[in-house]
C-alpha cells in the first residue's frame, strides 16, 4: 500500500509537550523510530486489503524554523522533505495549513496512485480535506494530540490512539501495557522476530519451515506478559519474511494460516478487536464488554436529568463513563499520588489505576488517561500546589464544557455545577 506522511511539526510537539516535554523532545530526536513503527506496527486504515504492507513512499515535516531549527538534522537523517513554514503574522500563524493541504491535493493527482495519506496533525482545518481524499476513495489515517473534532475524527478511517503512538511509536513507558495489548514491540529489546528459543530454518523457497514459524509464534507469546494481538503478530511476521503473505503457507489468509500451527495448549480467541493468542495458564483474556449503556440512574445515585446530561457529554467529547463513586477515587487516587511522588504521566497513571484496583474499582488503564491527559491539554500543572480534588475536578469540567460548544451541543447554565457533582461524587442519593 503505497502511503504518504505529512507532518505538522509545531502542532503535534506542542500538544506532546503538553502532556510531558520528555515525549516531545523524544518525538522531534528520533522520528526514524516512529516511521519504523508506522511501517512495521501500525493497523492498516479500515478497507485496506488484509495482506497490505505500507509503503512509505513520502515524509514531509513542516516547521518552523525560528523556533525548531534544532529539529531539522533529525528529520533529515530521518529521511523527511523539510518545507520551512516561518511565521507570517505577529501572532506567530504560519502556512503550514495551507502548504500542506496544497501538497496532499497535489499527489492526490499524481502520476503514481498514493492509496494511504497520513496526516499528523488535530487542526480542524483538515477536515475538509480529509473528506476529500475519500471521496477520491483514498484512505486516511490521522494523528491528532488532544481532543480534536467529531468532525475531524469522522473524517479520518484511522485514527491512531495518541497512548498508543506514545507507548509503542516513541517507545515511552514499556512497563505500561493497555487492556487487551501486549507490551512495545520486542525491536525496543531484540531484533525484530529475532528467534528466542530456537534458530529459524529457512525453506528452500525462501521462508521459514512451519516448525520454525511455530516456534517463533509461541517465542513470542512466552515473551508478553498479555495476550498477543493477532494482528500485530501478523505484520511482524510480513515484515521479517517478505513472501510469507498473502498465501500463508498456502492457507490462503493469516487466521487459517495460524489455526493450522501446532500451538496447543495456547489458546487462540477471535472474539474482540482482531483476535489473541494467548497462554491460559500465564494470561488472563478480559472479556470483550460493549459500552455500558444500561445504566440506571439509580444504581449510581443520581437522578434521570444528570444522568442524561453525562451520557450527552460522553458522547460528545469520549469522557470515561464511570459512577460518581468511581470518578471521586480516581480523583482522590490522583491527588495522593503526586503527592507522594512527581507527576509523569505513563508512571503516575500506572500507579493509579493499580491503587484503584487494589481498592476495588475497576476502573481502566484507558479511562485513567484520558483524565490526566484532559487535565494537561486544558493547561493543569501538576505538582504547583493546587493538587487537590475540588481544583482538578473544576478544570476538568471546564474542558468538558470547553469541548461541548465547540461541537455546539447547547446546555443549560446548571451543567457546569451538574457535572462537577458527578465528578466529585458529591450527588445527590436518588
Amino acid at each position: 500500500m503505497k502511503s504518504a506522511l505529512f507532518v505538522d511539526f509545531d502542532n503535534v510537539y506542542s500538544g506532546l509537550r503538553k502532556l510531558d516535554p520528555m515525549i516531545a523532545e523524544r518525538f522531534g530526536r528520533q522520528p526514524l523510530e516512529w516511521v519504523q513503527w508506522l511501517i512495521r506496527d501500525l493497523a492498516l486504515p479500515e478497507g485496506a486489503p488484509t495482506d497490505a504492507q505500507r509503503r512509505l513512499l513520502v515524509r514531509r515535516v513542516y516547521l518552523n524554523p525560528q523556533v525548531y531549527q534544532r529539529f531539522r538534522p533529525s528529520f533529515n537523517h530521518g529521511g523527511f522533505e523539510i518545507v520551512d513554514c516561518p511565521a507570517m503574522t505577529s501572532e506567530g500563524k504560519t502556512s503550514t495549513d495551507i502548504h500542506m493541504v496544497l501538497d496532499m491535493v497535489d499527489l492526490l493527482q499524481h502520476q503514481v496512485h498514493y492509496d494511504e495519506f497520513i496526516v499528523f496533525s488535530a487542526d480542524a482545518d483538515f477536515t475538509p480535506v480529509l473528506r476529500k481524499l475519500r471521496r477520491w476513495d483514498r484512505r486516511t489515517t490521522v494523528l491528532a494530540v488532544g481532543f480534536p473534532s467529531a468532525a475531524y475524527r469522522a473524517s479520518a478511517d484511522l485514527l491512531i490512539d495518541t497512548d498508543q503512538f506514545v507507548r509503542d511509536g516513541l517507545g515511552m513507558g514499556q512497563g505500561v501495557a493497555r487492556e487487551f495489548e501486549e507490551p512495545p514491540p520486542l525491536a525496543d529489546a531484540v531484533p525484530a522476530l529475532a528467534p528466542v528459543s530456537a534458530p529459524v530454518v529457512v525453506e528452500s523457497a525462501g521462508l521459514p519451515s512451519v516448525e520454525a514459524l511455530t516456534e517463533r509464534v509461541r517465542a513470542e507469546v512466552q515473551r508478553a506478559d498479555l495476550p498477543v494481538p493477532c494482528a500485530r503478530l501478523a505484520a511482524r511476521l510480513m515484515h521479517e519474511y517478505p513472501g510469507l503473505s498473502p498465501e500463508w503457507l498456502g492457507q490462503g489468509g493469516f487466521r487459517r494460516f495460524l489455526e493450522s500451527l501446532p500451538l496447543a495448549p495456547l489458546v487462540l480467541d477471535w472474539t474482540a478487536s482482531g483476535g489473541h493468542l494467548y497462554d491460559p495458564v500465564r494470561h488472563v483474556l478480559r472479556p470483550h464488554t460493549p459500552l455500558r449503556t444500561g445504566i440506571v440512574a439509580a444504581d449510581w445515585g443520581i437522578g434521570p436529568s444528570l444522568l442524561a446530561l453525562i451520557r450527552q457529554v460522553h458522547d460528545t467529547t469520549g469522557v470515561p463513563l464511570l459512577s460518581p463513586r468511581d470518578f471521586r477515587a480516581l480523583f482522590e487516587a490522583v491527588v495522593a499520588d503526586v503527592a507522594a511522588q512527581p507527576f509523569q504521566l505513563n508512571d503516575t497513571g500506572k500507579r493509579v489505576r493499580d491503587h484503584l484496583r487494589e481498592t476495588g474499582h475497576d476502573i481502566s488503564r484507558e479511562s485513567v488517561n484520558w483524565v490526566l491527559r484532559g487535565l494537561l491539554l486544558c493547561g493543569h500543572s501538576f505538582g504547583a500546589g493546587e493538587d487537590d480534588v475540588a481544583t482538578l475536578t473544576y478544570r476538568l469540567v471546564g474542558n468538558l464544557i470547553n469541548l461541548c460548544r465547540r461541537e455546539q451541543v447547547v446546555m443549560d447554565d446548571t451543567a457546569p455545577a451538574q457535572l462537577q457533582h458527578w465528578l466529585t461524587g458529591a450527588v445527590v442519593e436518588a
